[in-house]
């Protein structure tokens, strides 16, 4: 007599190791493509440095939909795979997040010694993105929905996550709730030293209004990346917008350094308890991208 098979599903039809991780990858994929909504949703939290959203971002979207499709079916073999089979060879569905972590903590132990990376964070980035995809995974092998099943379900949490960001994108446009607001200080906290660069370029102003540059970055007219230094004054302009809930205008800072014409009016940003000044490089209506030069108190 023979003894029936259990689990006998779709997903168990499938055969062979296939089936341990059956959408997995699609797991993956959501949330990738999520974690990017999310990103472009909060844009209005965070200092753009004047640069808004580079257009070049939407027109590379195909791109990166391909990389990260091929990162998932990486991500299965790499991680997934081996977080499922260990845990069938147990026996217990509930051991999954253990050995998720063990395999996270194998994987973080070799890339902190290959490439001299803190453990910790180093462990929780691999094991971050592999929780979606095994609760996938485990959610398959004890329901066997088969793979179009599990695309269907995946795809219609991706589709709500989606809306949700829409949605929250919208509401912050129109609130100003947790929008990004530079700082209001006085002329005086922007007097002192200030450095960009990683320390390549410098620049002092004086509570007198001198100021000295020294090596500071800027575009030549031949389009190049280009630097300066000589001495001269700034000013400071306290700007104000027309109100509202959120104001987004910046105060500025202004310079007048003969051989650093190009570079004369800086903007705020950062934060009170960590000021910067920031130059937009490149002409808006120019095809080819701007860029910000920032620096920020010694």
């Amino acid at each position: 007599m023979e003894v029936p098979e259990m689990h006998t599903g779709p997903a168990a039809r499938a055969g062979g190791r296939s089936r341990l991780s059956t959408g997995s990858e699609l797991a993956f994929i959501g949330q990738c493509v999520v974690a990017g909504a999310a990103f472009l949703a909060t844009s209005g939290m965070r200092d753009d440095h004047g640069l808004g959203i580079d257009p070049a971002v939407f027109a590379a979207i195909p791109l990166m939909l391909l990389v990260v499709v091929l990162a998932a079916y990486l991500h299965r073999v790499l991680f997934t795979l081996p977080v499922m089979a260990l845990t069938r060879a147990l026996g217990n569905p509930w051991w999954a997040p253990l050995w998720a972590a063990v395999v996270a903590a194998a994987y973080a132990g070799w890339a902190a010694s290959a490439w001299d990376l803190p453990y910790g964070w180093t462990a929780l980035w691999i094991a971050g993105p592999g929780v979606l995809p095994v609760v996938a995974a485990s959610y398959a092998r004890h329901r066997s929905p088969g793979w179009s099943a599990m695309a269907a379900r995946i795809g219609a949490a991706t589709g709500i996550a989606l809306l949700l960001c829409a949605f929250g994108a919208f509401l912050q446009e129109r609130t100003g709730f947790g929008a990004y607001e530079p700082p209001r200080l006085e002329r005086s906290r922007y007097a002192g030293e200030w450095t960009g660069g990683g320390g390549a370029y410098r620049l002092r102003l004086d509570e007198n209004g001198e100021a000295v540059a020294g090596n500071l970055a800027q575009v030549a007219p031949t389009g190049l990346w280009d630097t300066c230094s000589g001495s001269g004054t700034w000013t400071f302009e306290q700007r104000r917008g027309s109100g509202g809930l959120f104001d987004r205008t910046r105060d500025r800072v202004t310079l007048t350094i003969d051989g650093c014409g190009p570079m004369r009016h800086w903007q705020v940003a950062g934060t009170a308890e960590r000021p910067e000044l920031f130059c937009v490089l490149g002409d808006p209506q120019d095809l080819h991208p701007r860029s910000a030069v920032t620096m920020h108190r010694v």
